[in-house]
């Protein structure tokens, strides 16, 4: 069919030649060389082969009647007005742009942006390509603080690349990427419990490439850049949250706080039973008021170790030895009269909720019976329980 293309461009360019117009559309370009082989061309033998050759079998054809060959140009395509095109179709084999995926007046489609858009398109192009300063963290990371600025992930072919998001949280749906047919996405995940972390594999297919990621959690939304090197990639890109740790120390005043009213509560309480059992709570400025000038006689067995009051309380403190098989009774002098007073013993101590003058530690009965005398040096009022 060589031979046929070859008569119809002739053709064609005869027309052209012999003062057809079609200034509709594409023509093709003649050098003068070619169109001096063509004035010399042997149309009318071109016609006999022809002839010859369709009156014999299409099996077998005649070799001995060659077709002369016809070099013509290649055929030049040229944009034309759309008016013109019905002109250029009334040429007989005039190429066309069949061949072209897109219409030759096809325009991309246009939306007219009001204020308010260009406004809003300008605050997330500043948000993109605002710098966000990473920092080094632990394990090789690199870390970005969260919502101050579009994080970027450098990662190269045949390199593994990690984006490590918080633990504990969990991803809300498939990460959604800008181009999924030359990036990879794969989630992953590491630890387990309340340390399970979730982690984004980026893998590119090859450099030079650009796009965004978009993850969302239980907890936040992610917009990450990806970008394609030959050579520089990021290994590990992880997270700062500035807002997670103001929460986290409010949550830690919160149990201060609660602390606190706990502890309080406990300290009512047993102050509650203190003075259900007739116990004088401890003065606050009981340091400043001790006292310790008291005079001890008697068997030194069964004699404190110490005796001093804070201005409400009195202590006697004996050893820890465990020298006691009966615990003393501790009975105060009034007027030259011996009182049973109420007392607490805790661990080796003697606690006596009021002030005394002078007091006996008595073991036993009758002959057998041992006493040991505590004196204060300083007398104190009976009726103000304070020093005379």
């Amino acid at each position: 069919m060589k031979w046929l293309a070859a008569i119809m461009m002739a053709t064609q360019i005869v027309c052209v030649e012999a003062g057809v117009t079609a200034s509709a559309q594409t023509a093709p370009v003649l050098t003068p060389q070619q169109k001096q082989e063509l004035s010399t061309y042997d149309f009318k033998g071109a016609e006999a082969a022809l002839k010859t050759q369709n009156n014999q079998p299409a099996s077998k054809p005649d070799p001995l009647t060659p077709i002369p060959p016809l070099k013509v140009p290649p055929v030049v395509s040229r944009s034309v007005p759309a008016q013109n095109a019905s002109a250029q179709s009334s040429l007989a084999g005039a190429p066309t742009d069949k061949g072209s995926e897109v219409p030759l007046n096809w325009r991309p489609p246009h939306a007219e942006l009001n204020a308010a858009a260009v406004s809003a398109a300008e605050v997330s192009r500043q948000w993109e390509t605002g710098v966000a300063t990473p920092t080094p963290g632990a394990d090789g990371r690199v870390v970005y603080i969260f919502g101050q600025g579009m994080p970027v992930m450098v990662c190269a072919p045949l390199r593994v690349c990690a984006i490590e998001l918080q633990a504990g949280e969990h991803l809300e749906s498939l990460p959604q990427i800008g181009d999924s047919r030359r990036w990879e996405i794969t989630p992953v995940l590491s630890g387990s419990g309340l340390d399970e972390t979730p982690l984004l594999i980026v893998k590119p297919i090859g450099a030079g490439l650009e796009t965004d990621l978009i993850v969302s959690t239980d907890r936040r939304t992610y917009v990450v850049r990806l970008i394609s090197d030959s050579t520089h990639f990021v290994s590990r890109l992880a997270f700062q949250y500035p807002g997670e740790d103001a929460a986290k120390w409010a949550a830690f005043e919160i149990r201060q706080a609660a602390a606190k009213r706990d502890a309080e509560a406990v300290a009512e309480q047993a102050r509650e039973k203190d003075r259900r059992a007739g116990v004088v709570p401890m003065a606050e400025n009981a340091l400043d008021n001790l006292y310790f000038n008291y005079k001890l006689n008697g068997d030194p067995d069964y004699r404190p170790q110490q005796v001093f009051d804070d201005g409400q309380h009195t202590y006697l403190i004996y050893p820890n030895d465990g020298r006691f098989r009966e615990l003393p009774t501790l009975l105060l002098q009034v007027n030259g009269k011996s009182e049973l007073v109420n007392f607490r013993v805790d661990g080796t101590r003697y606690i006596v909720d009021r002030l005394f003058d002078k007091a006996i530690l008595v073991v036993g009965v009758g002959k057998k019976q041992t006493r040991v005398t505590i004196t204060r040096a300083t007398p104190y009022s009976g009726s103000t329980g304070k020093r005379s």
